[in-house]
């Protein structure tokens, strides 16, 4: 009787020692991400947005926490304070002081980049071959998410893939494509461009 009671001890103790083991390498992926995030310097971006019934192309260019995105409908600036979103169908660009969600949301990787103080990591319980996708759960129920997917394949650490899924609204799915690395880019890159849209009224919302 010791003796089973002792393997059955044994058995729990492999289970918990498993299960940390996995949540700790799937926090250490997303934690080599958002290392491989902060250290490309300025980067850029190819990928493919799906939001509904709606799929575009675009790019993203980034250093640190600031970024500038490009797609058919809108274009996003962010200097790491003010966001300016340029909408070409109603000839205006919204100026506002965006929360982390706001963040998130015009850039995923900015989730990547500072998932630690929001997020718990753990692995999906579905993965596909040749990559591994991460579930990242918010920590709080106010912030906005249900969950966040990122697929990041084997033998790098450059997420391929987010699926960003909100409390309420419509879930984004981003498929990256190609990341280019180390390169220099202006400040002026992630400002809004002003003389480009002499005729652009901006709406102030900060």
């Amino acid at each position: 009787m010791k003796r089973y009671f002792r393997y059955i001890l044994m058995g729990m103790m492999a289970v918990v020692v498993a299960f940390s083991a996995s949540a700790q390498t799937a926090d250490g992926m997303l934690k080599k991400a958002a290392a491989a995030i902060n250290g490309a310097g300025g980067l850029t971006a190819f990928f493919t947005l799906d939001y509904g019934q709606q799929k575009m192309t675009g790019t993203l260019k980034a250093s640190g926490r600031k970024f500038a995105l490009q797609t058919s409908s809108t274009s996003t600036w962010y200097d790491g304070k003010s966001m300016w979103t340029y909408n070409p169908n109603t000839k205006e660009t919204t100026l506002m002081t965006p929360t982390p969600q706001e963040v998130g949301e015009a850039n995923p990787l900015a989730i990547v980049n500072s998932y630690s103080s929001a997020f718990t990591a753990s692995f999906a319980k579905s993965q596909t071959k040749g990559s591994k996708t991460i579930v990242l759960t918010p920590k709080s129920k106010q912030s906005g998410y249900k969950s966040v997917h990122v697929t990041i394949p084997d033998g790098t650490s450059f997420p391929s893939k987010l699926v960003v899924i909100p409390s309420s609204g419509q879930k984004v799915s981003v498929s990256v494509s190609q990341v280019k690395t180390g390169q220099k880019l202006p400040e002026s890159s992630f400002v809004y461009p002003k003389s480009k849209y002499p005729k652009v009224e901006i709406v102030d919302l900060r």
